[in-house]
């Protein structure tokens, strides 16, 4: 009596490929997150009007690779655009110095002749909302990407288990 493992051994053969390559998928998992939260954080930037120029909104950006800490990997979402965190969190009243032109008013810094008081302003916290928001659809996102990379190598009929 003979057995034919032809079929085990292509299995063997793809499931030791497939585990090569899972720093690769989850670099690639990680990075698609990371643009997934960046769009969230530009949506919710639509949805308040936050945005009068469009600078702080495509400010947006995500790490182009993942930060492997132990058994999990991170990815970066930031705004590096100069007055990012002040709209962000907002910031605290306090005197500008300065004129008023018209009906713009001009900056002068170390000014005594005049200026305005800016009141306490809250913040939106706009990728803080978009990170939660991507925290919460995070898993449901990643099980459809595992299973599509499974049926992508073969191993459709395992997806489900």
């Amino acid at each position: 009596m003979s057995v034919d493992n032809s079929e085990m051994i292509a299995m063997q053969k793809a499931l030791e490929a497939l585990q090569n390559d899972i720093p690769e998928i989850m670099d690639r998992l990680a990075v698609e997150e990371g643009e997934y939260a960046r769009d969230q954080a530009v949506l919710i930037c639509q949805r308040k009007n936050i945005h009068r120029t469009g600078h702080y909104m495509r400010g947006f950006n995500f790490g182009k690779r993942a930060i492997r800490a132990g058994k999990y990997y991170k990815i970066d979402v930031f705004n590096n655009v100069e007055y990012a965190k002040h709209l962000e969190y907002g910031f605290r009243g306090h005197w500008v110095p300065g004129r008023w032109e018209g009906k713009s008013f001009v900056y002068m810094k170390g000014y005594r002749g005049g200026g305005m008081y800016v009141k306490f302003t809250p913040g939106h916290l706009v990728l803080t909302t978009a990170v939660e928001n991507t925290k919460k659809s995070q898993d449901a996102r990643l099980e459809r990407k595992y299973r599509e990379e499974l049926k992508r190598r073969g191993f459709g009929k395992y997806a489900d288990l």
